[in-house]
């Protein structure tokens, strides 16, 4: 193991000088232009909320960033902050400020940060004393306890590096000395390979269950430098966003595993924890149609960290689709989204990994309960070397933060519409992202439970992450940090507090406020906000941005992580969906149903004891419903019925979990595998009830038994009209016109089929019956029961069928011909629902 330094307390100050006795002085506070004389007595507190005594707007300063407490000859201040205070470069924790010898302090909110001056003007028993403030050590630094190596405390100073330098990227955690890397004149193997992962067993240990348990290592390159190699991990390993197998780690370059960030400073390797604690910046955003219609025109804003930002405005101003863009889902055509001052497009196979979206619909299966959700989920987001106890450990740990710890085993579609969006919001805490956006998800919800669910937002903000909600509801804004209200035409009319959002239009109440938006253009909404105050103080002047062109800068395709292989999570897939039929009761009763009712109706058929079964399919003069019909009918409907609502009623659910690592194959493949066992069973269940009872038919051509080659028509059939029924159901994007179009396939499947009418003439019939599985389901039946060509063609044929050849050839081509209809279905699926993949950013 390599030697771990521990962050450390630094000493700051002198101590106060013995002099003449003091009263309590008063303080002085300047930042800029701003001048605040706190009067004795009176505690203060610095930071960027409004509420705060001193506030200072800057995304490295946090809403409490430091308190000063009256004393009676001083004042104390505590750093309460994530960025830290310092003096001159150097941390303070916790100090004393008295009369002394310094005239003034200068403090630096965070590295690189802005700076407040104190002053202390203090009433000396000599009236010829000058006043003069001086710091004094709280505690001895002796007396300090050690700080842990991974403690939950900000980082020390170190050299203020450049506004991009990695140090600014998240908390320092913990610096690892580095071994002299060997030479050739001076080899020593042993010290020349250094691993990371989460297992104890690692030279860096990263306790985070986004990274693997041999992650990778740092390995010396013979010439005094190092290499990085990525041991095969799911989550992968990421140098300056951009994800390698092995690549040279020279100094200044950013590391990025898990939620950890390592750079190399000279023999140490700086290790920084992305805690949510990071600016978030989004610059001259804009989003056009296809047709060149402009959805999003130049819109701006800076979020300072651990903020909660409300996202209002009219229908049809473009809240969704800023969503899009700022999570990468759909970028935006123009302008830039920054992160800890790193391009969000550009280094977006790294960053997904920390965005946590909640889209409007429920990214639930309604049908589990709370806590079986989020197993599953878990088995699908942490690398599959992630042990049970440590899944269930994370699980627990987020029921408790949700506040869901009485509704864990309870059913997800038993709950409130306020717990169930807290249950989405838990599974994507899983993960622990720092950025967590919502689209509207208050929508549907009465007064007191939106309340509840804009509360759990502030909370969860507050507790180190910046969450950003889209909303319509306006009660409960007061709980956030920023609102940003877009006007139509997808411009920014304000940004900044809720609170000044009334008065900056002069309106009373936010419905005024939203007429009002409606008498001018958004562009001229836009100009107003641009030339205000609040303008001005909220966003400022934003940095140059360098112009994107799409042309030049074509959309990456590289797909995302995977957390497991393709085939472990096909497992995970298939057992999660027969979870969800096992609990679906009305649909399991459906399924059972559906071929026993139709058995019966098959039964219904008059039946002449003298005609044998094959007689009785072929069907009599005069009767062509024949029993064969009535199977591939039955066959066709139970297939398409099982399936046509399975993919849209997931759509949502596919969506985020596909962009968070889901194979689409994988995911089909599922559907398919299960849906293919339970139509399958449907169809040989419909089959041999629908035969008990009737004669023959004896006369087989390949299985040896007639009868079971019905079977095997029939269940071909469903499985068929199942892959059928997917392909529609990727297509649609609404659940409810799922049953209008499983009437217009069965009709189809029944005309196309051959059995009412022969088809093989028709110039467009009969080309387009090569892709209805009824038609080849139908053809092996007819070729089994020997529906024999010339004069013996029974009514209403008129002349006889290749397909229907009493011939082995003749059944098994039938046969393959189903099959390839049943592939060529499952692989239109997948092209459909590549559609619903994310886009991936843009490259550099």
């Amino acid at each position: 193991m390599h030697p771990v330094e521990p962050v450390p307390r630094p000493v700051a100050g002198r101590r106060a000088a013995r002099g003449r006795p003091l009263t309590a002085p008063q303080l002085e506070l300047t930042h800029g232009d701003r001048h605040v004389v706190v009067p004795p007595g009176q505690p203060v507190t610095i930071g960027r909320d409004e509420a705060a005594g001193f506030q200072v707007v800057h995304p490295l300063v946090s809403r409490v960033h430091a308190e000063l407490r009256p004393l009676p000859t001083g004042w104390e201040l505590l750093d309460r902050s994530q960025n830290g205070v310092f003096v001159a470069g150097e941390r303070l924790q916790q100090l004393r400020l008295s009369p002394g010898a310094t005239p003034r302090l200068t403090l630096t909110l965070g590295v690189g940060g802005p700076e407040v001056t104190l002053s202390l003007r203090a009433v000396s028993a000599d009236p010829g004393a000058p006043p003069v403030p001086m710091l004094a050590p709280l505690v001895p630094p002796a007396a300090r306890p050690a700080r842990p190596p991974r403690a939950a405390r900000p980082p020390a100073p170190e050299p203020e590096p450049a506004p991009d330098g990695p140090s600014r990227q998240g908390r320092l955690s913990a610096v690892h000395r580095l071994p002299s890397p060997p030479t050739p004149a001076a080899p020593t193997p042993a010290a020349g390979r250094i691993r990371i992962g989460r297992e104890t067993d690692n030279d860096v240990v990263v306790h985070d269950l986004l990274v693997s348990r041999h992650h990778a290592e740092l390995v010396a390159d013979g010439a005094g430098g190092w290499e990085l190699v990525d041991l095969g991990s799911p989550n992968g390993t990421y140098v300056d966003g951009r994800r390698i197998r092995r690549a040279p780690l020279r100094p200044g370059m950013l590391v990025g595993i898990g939620h950890a960030l390592f750079h190399l400073d000279g023999d140490r390797l700086v290790e920084r924890e992305d805690a949510g604690a990071i600016a978030f910046r989004a610059q001259d955003l804009v989003v056009r149609t296809a047709k060149g219609r402009t959805l999003l025109d130049r819109v701006g804003f800076a979020l300072e960290e651990n903020s909660l930002l409300a996202v209002v405005g009219p229908s049809g101003a473009g809240k969704s689709t800023l969503l899009r863009a700022l999570t990468g889902f759909r970028p935006a055509d123009e302008g830039t989204v920054t992160y800890a001052d790193r391009d969000l497009y550009a280094d977006y196979d790294e960053l997904r990994q920390r965005i946590g979206l909640v889209p409007q619909d429920d990214i639930l299966h309604p049908q589990l309960t709370v806590r079986r959700a989020l197993a599953y989920a878990a088995r699908l987001r942490f690398p599959s070397d992630t042990t049970e106890t440590e899944r269930d450990r994370r699980i627990e740990e987020v029921i408790g933060e949700l506040g869901l710890v009485g509704q864990a085993d309870q059913r997800i579609d038993s709950l409130s519409g306020g717990q169930r969006k807290r249950t989405s919001v838990a599974l994507e805490l899983l993960t622990r992202p720092s950025l967590l956006f919502l689209d509207e998800p208050t929508s549907g919800l009465d007064p007191g439970l939106d309340k509840s669910v804009m509360h759990t937002l502030r909370g969860l903000a507050d507790d180190g992450r910046t969450v950003v909600v889209v909303t319509h509801n306006v009660a409960n804004l007061d709980v956030c940090d920023r609102l940003l209200l877009l006007a139509p035409g997808g411009t920014v009319a304000y940004f900044g507090p809720p609170q000044e959002a009334l008065t900056y239009f002069g309106v009373t109440d936010f419905a005024d406020l939203f007429l009002l938006l409606e008498r001018s253009s958004g562009a001229e909404w836009a100009e107003r906000f641009r030339n205000s105050a609040q303008g001005e103080r909220y966003i400022g002047t934003p940095p140059p941005s360098r112009p994107v062109d799409r042309a030049a800068t074509p959309v990456a395709t590289t797909p995302p992580p995977r957390q497991q292989s393709a085939i472990a999570q096909f497992a995970v897939l298939c057992r999660r969906y027969l979870a969800v039929i096992a609990a679906d009761r009305q649909y399991t009763i459906f399924m059972v149903a559906l071929p026993l009712l139709l058995a019966a109706l098959s039964h219904a058929l008059p039946v002449d004891t003298g005609l044998s079964l094959a007689e009785q399919m072929r069907g009599v003069p005069g009767a062509p419903q024949s029993l064969l019909m009535v199977f591939v009918v039955g066959a066709a409907l139970m297939g398409s019925a099982a399936s046509i609502r399975e993919l849209v009623k997931e759509r949502e659910i596919y969506r985020r979990e596909r962009a968070i690592g889901l194979a689409r194959n994988a995911y089909l493949l599922s559907k398919v595998v299960v849906l293919g066992l339970v139509t399958g069973l449907q169809g040989i269940v419909l089959g041999v009830l629908g035969q008990i009872g009737r004669p023959g038919p004896d006369e087989a051509v390949v299985l040896g038994n007639a009868q079971l080659e019905i079977l095997v028509a029939i269940a071909g059939i469903t499985i068929a009209s199942m892959a059928v029924g997917l392909a529609v159901s990727a297509w649609i994007d609404n659940a409810d016109r799922g049953m209008p179009l499983l009437v217009l396939l069965a009709m189809l499947q029944f005309i196309l089929s051959s059995a009412l009418l022969q088809i093989q003439d028709s110039p467009v019939l009969a080309q387009l019956s090569w892709f209805v599985p009824a038609r080849w389901g139908f053809a092996m039946g007819a070729s089994t029961i020997g529906v024999r060509s010339g004069p013996g063609v029974p009514p209403p044929y008129t002349e006889a069928e290749p397909l229907w050849d009493h011939t082995a050839g003749t059944w098994l081509f039938d046969l393959g011909a189903l099959a390839g209809v049943t592939v060529l279905f499952v692989v239109v699926t997948a092209l459909l629902l590549r559609r619903l993949d994310p886009r991936a950013g843009r490259t550099r």
